[in-house]
């Protein structure tokens, strides 16, 4: 009896010891910011802002009461040299990058410090940039609201179209939000290269290779949180509502997933384990100390739809296997003036600990909050 009362006091301090043990690692260092990524097309847009801009800190009661003249600070904006929003744009006369070596990364673009400004006429971003004094003015469109508060600042990145998207804040009682393109810019020059490759040059960093790759056929959405973990989707290019996929959606029948025969499923990859509602999505489905990595499928039932997570993350869009189900669980389903939009998704925070996964084709959007599990 005694071993047996120790060998339960043993598993009692062994067992969160190994969960604790067989956490993924952070995908990123953290730094006590948030995050916001988006790749269309190849070309990536950032966001990046504190999680404690607070509304109730005197030094932001001004603007948030709409005092003209008043300005803070809000983040920082980073993005691919074809990045149109507002005035911030690159001259397509201008001479293109220098070239560079075969296999260099691309030149960093300059970042620009982001200023929410109230002024005479309305509200506007000041886009400042890093490496000199030059100010750009980004107008916003502004709605306010009595029935929502945002306790903290929060901004979101959402595409609208193959090259195209959407910048939303929200603060307080308000929302603002901006458009956003990218234009098409002739590409840099490359200088010829002058020696061999080494032998090992293309294994040196297999999963650069291996991105650049992915992102050749899909687009990202992801946000890393301050403590560096970070939740990613991934979605195939150019399934808009002229693709045969998206004809066949009005007809799918109650308790039916809606297949894809010209892409695969939504994939989810996640550092930390997800709540929706009363449904956990754990990090180390396929394999322990590993981010949660996961389809995505929409199912249409009696009384709306859902979303089904599936443990094969890979599979194509006719190959949905409910054997392989890790969970399912009812999400909001709306009709918006978004008609022509592509399918994606958005990972939209609220929090440093909270947000929303929406998914978006044409008029349709489907929606559900998450809270993340620490």
């Amino acid at each position: 009896m005694r071993l047996r009362s120790l060998l339960l006091i043993f598993s009692f301090y062994l067992i969160p010891a190994l969960a604790i043990a067989q956490a993924p690692e952070p995908s990123n260092e953290a730094d006590g910011l948030i995050h916001l990524l988006m790749t269309l097309d190849n070309k990536a847009v950032s966001i990046e802002y504190s999680p404690d801009l607070s509304s109730s800190d005197p030094s932001h009661q001004q603007l948030l009461s709409g005092v003209p003249g008043s300005t803070v600070r809000v983040g920082v904006l980073a993005g691919h040299r074809a990045l149109r929003i507002g005035s911030l744009a690159t001259d397509p006369e201008a001479p293109p990058p220098p070239p560079r070596e075969e296999g260099d990364p691309a030149p960093v673009p300059p970042a620009h410090e982001l200023w929410l400004v109230r002024n005479s006429d309305g509200w506007e971003l000041e886009a400042h940039r890093s490496d000199n004094d030059t100010i750009t003015r980004i107008p916003l469109s502004h709605q306010e609201s009595s029935s929502t508060d945002t306790q903290t600042f929060s901004a979101a990145l959402r595409a609208t179209g193959a090259e195209e998207g959407r910048l939303e804040l929200r603060w307080g009682q308000h929302a603002w939000h901006t458009e956003f393109r990218f234009d098409e810019l002739p590409p840099p020059p490359r200088r010829p290269r002058t020696t061999r490759p080494s032998e090992n040059e293309f294994d040196s960093d297999t999963s650069a290779f291996a991105r650049r790759v992915t992102l050749n056929e899909r687009n990202e959405n992801a946000i890393i949180l301050p403590d560096g973990n970070q939740i990613s989707m991934l979605y195939w290019k150019g399934i808009d509502v002229e693709d045969e996929d998206y004809g066949r959606l009005p007809d799918t029948a109650d308790g039916t997933i809606v297949s894809l025969v010209r892409a695969p499923p939504l994939r989810i990859r996640s550092d930390v384990g997800l709540r929706f509602g009363s449904t956990d999505i754990p990090t180390g489905n396929l394999a322990p100390a590993f981010a949660g990595s996961y389809a995505i499928w929409l199912r249409k039932t009696t009384s709306g739809w859902q979303f089904v997570f599936n443990n094969e993350p890979d599979s194509w869009g006719t190959q949905y296997d409910a054997e392989f189900d890790a969970a399912e669980f009812d999400v909001n389903y709306k009709r918006t003036t978004g008609s022509f939009r592509p399918l994606g998704v958005s990972v939209v925070p609220t929090s440093e600990n909270a947000g929303s996964l929406i998914v978006h084709w044409g008029p349709h959007e489907w929606s559900a909050p998450f809270t993340v599990i620490r």
